[in-house]
């Protein structure tokens, strides 16, 4: 009897609410089981304990409302289960806020667009209604899916830069001669033979020819520079900063060799080996190996969360320095002094060529006799040199003895040779006169 008058009791609140006006409220997954004003209440339907979605979609497959962002929404969905009700507002609260209307109905079911906020136990959300059926179903409020936005995430940005640079030089030889038109040596050397009579007088010609050998190329290195930029929203602790040189195999100092780990230092200090990069900031670093690398050369950085890493060829240019490219050739000598006799430049050969004249009256007879003329050619900027000797003979006026006239020319006071009084010889060979 008792439990009838409950049940009773029970039904008359029922009907009371019901032509009051008055909203009943149940949980999602139940039925409102009366027509007449309603709410659901969300109870985490779509989303873990931690607030995780079921269902992630980024951006949102379906066109959202206006002032929804299609990167962070929920997309929440009503369903009767064979009722029918005429739906209001989606009511957030908690953690969350706003009404927002439903978007769409299909199959009588409603969808509401709401912006992102984490779907845990401080989000609250209902959605109220007027009941036309309950029906026999489960009314239920669930995400459908969503998408959280942009989380936040670690990000190096790494780049690196690459620079050769070695010096080249440049290999010479140096060569000199001296030749005459008459073409006459004497020990070896040539000579100028210059008579009284002009009939000797002849030219030099001396050449210095600069020969190009070639070039050598040496100290090379590789530098450059290492930047690490933090361009997540996280900051990052970087455990290690490791540049790898030469990752196609090459020869250094004859031994084949396939990696090089140049040494590399950058401009913070670390802390227990590590560096702290906080989100924004730059870390630069720079490296350097001395020696003929070949290949590429990769920079790997490794966080606690993450790798990066930046790889760049390793290309030899020019050279920076050339040393002797161009070389200047003086000459030095006994006739001519000290003369520049120009310059010369790698790849080419050069030839240098000068004359003298050499005549008896350049002479005369008071400065008759033997000469050596020396010149020595060089390259000024490698101290090679080169040298050609020139002999030039100036005849004297021939005196004769009185008892040379006779003949056969012996003199006639015995046991006494080369006496007498001497004739002097005309400048002509053809003739003479005897004083």
């Amino acid at each position: 009897m008792k439990k009838k008058f409950i049940i009773t009791i029970a039904l008359v609140l029922l009907m009371l609410l019901s032509f009051t006006g008055l909203a009943l409220a149940f949980d999602s997954g139940g039925n409102p089981g009366v027509k007449g004003p309603n709410t659901i209440e969300w109870t985490g339907q779509g989303a873990d304990d931690d607030g995780v979605l079921d269902t992630e979609y980024c951006p949102s497959p379906d066109a959202v409302p206006d002032g929804i962002d299609p990167n962070s929404y929920l997309l929440w969905i009503f369903t009767t289960d064979g009722g029918e009700a005429t739906a209001g507002q989606i009511h957030l609260g908690g953690s969350g806020s706003g009404e927002y209307a439903w978007a769409t109905n299909p199959g009588g079911s409603f969808h509401f667009f709401t912006p992102y906020f984490t779907p845990d136990s401080n989000l609250t959300a209902y959605v109220d209604f007027n009941v036309a059926d309950p029906g026999n179903g489960a009314w239920i409020l669930t995400i459908s899916h969503g998408c959280p936005g942009e989380k936040d995430y670690e990000e190096l940005t790494v780049s690196k830069t690459v620079e050769t640079s070695f010096t080249r030089v440049h290999s010479w030889d140096i060569a000199k001669m001296v030749e005459t038109e008459n073409g006459y040596t004497h020990d070896g050397f040539p000579k100028v033979w210059l008579y009284i009579d002009g009939h000797g007088n002849e030219q030099a010609t001396w050449t210095v020819d600069v020969s190009y050998l070639g070039y050598e190329d040496g100290g090379h290195k590789v530098s450059g520079v290492i930047t690490i930029e933090n361009t997540g929203t996280l900051d990052a602790v970087i455990t290690n900063i490791e540049d790898v040189m030469g990752l196609s195999a090459f020869v250094v100092n004859g031994v084949n060799t396939t990696a090089i780990y140049p040494n590399v230092t950058c401009d913070a200090d670390p802390i227990d080996g590590k560096y702290a990069l906080a989100v924004g900031q730059t870390l630069t670093c720079n490296y350097s190996y001395d020696g003929n690398a070949q290949g590429v050369n990769t920079v790997t950085v490794t966080t606690e969360r993450d790798t990066y890493s930046a790889t760049a060829a390793i290309v030899w240019g020019a050279p920076t320095t050339e040393v002797n490219k161009t070389v200047t050739v003086k000459d030095i000598s006994d006739l001519f002094g000290e003369v520049v006799l120009g310059t010369v430049t790698a790849p080419n050969d050069g030839q240098f060529t000068y004359t003298k004249d050499f005549a008896w009256a350049d002479y005369g007879a008071d400065l008759c006799g033997d000469y050596v003329y020396d010149n020595t050619a060089s390259i000024v900027e490698t101290e090679q040199s080169a040298s050609a000797k020139l002999k030039v003979n100036v005849q004297c006026y021939v005196y004769e003895t009185a008892y040379a006239k006779g003949n056969p020319g012996l003199c006639f006071i015995p046991d006494f040779s080369n006496w007498g009084w001497t004739n002097l010889i005309k400048q002509s060979l053809s003739s003479y006169t005897w004083d």
